[in-house]
């Protein structure tokens, strides 16, 4: 955990480290292709209701953008028990992928989420954590599930590629506004309301990320 939040200032140093994280990113995605995958497929990802999910979103407008209900299974060998609740971005190339993630850090994007467990006759509030705006600490996500923004997110990479959700033909970089840390398999509905708008990012695509965090060497 201290290792991912001293990646996560550097992030917030500005630009530079930006570029330093997005050619880390590019060597990895590099290796990824290597081997074979599944390249996504819109239609089939619009209908997975089974963890790791997608859902094209939109950033720019106020208000309710996720309101999805999904099955968890066990995380994989290669996963964390942490449950990532956020987005990812796609851009034709890395420059611009650069681009559009510091405006994603910059820009605030505060939100509400809120995650429920569901089970037969009875519904749980699911506690959430967040990263502090200055990097410097995790801290639980208030009752009524406010995030001031969102933070860069290593999902578990090998079960996007076994869901068929990754591409090798676009620059994807995740974001998560939460995670829910050593989740249980079950049932659960998944709410996310932006709380302002975002103007700047009302012509990017991105999508609903759900996903287990990459476990830690």
């Amino acid at each position: 955990m201290t290792m991912m939040l001293k990646a996560y200032r550097s992030i917030a140093l500005g630009a530079v480290s930006l570029i330093a994280i997005a050619a880390l990113a590019g060597c990895s995605r590099g290796a990824d292709t290597a081997q074979p995958n599944v390249e996504v497929n819109k239609e089939n990802a619009e209908m997975r209701t089974e963890v790791p999910l997608t859902r094209a979103i939109a950033l720019g407008k106020a208000g309710e953008v996720v309101n999805v209900d999904f099955e968890l299974p066990p995380p994989g060998p290669n996963a964390s028990s942490a449950l990532i609740l956020g987005f990812r971005t796609e851009s034709v190339d890395s420059e611009s992928g650069i681009a559009l993630t510091e405006k994603v850090l910059r820009g605030g994007l505060a939100a509400k989420v809120r995650l429920l467990r569901v089970e037969e006759g009875a519904v749980e509030m699911v506690p959430l954590t967040r990263v502090t705006p200055d990097l410097s600490e995790w801290v639980a996500v208030s009752a009524d599930g406010s995030v001031p923004g969102v933070t860069v997110a290593t999902p578990d990479s090998t079960l996007l590629e076994a869901a068929g959700l990754t591409s090798s033909t676009l620059y994807q970089m995740e974001f998560k506004f939460a995670v829910a840390l050593n989740i249980k398999p079950g049932h659960y509905r998944l709410t996310v309301e932006l709380t302002s708008e975002q103007p700047e990012l009302q012509t990017e695509k991105a999508e609903l990320l759900v996903a287990y965090s990459k476990r830690g060497k």
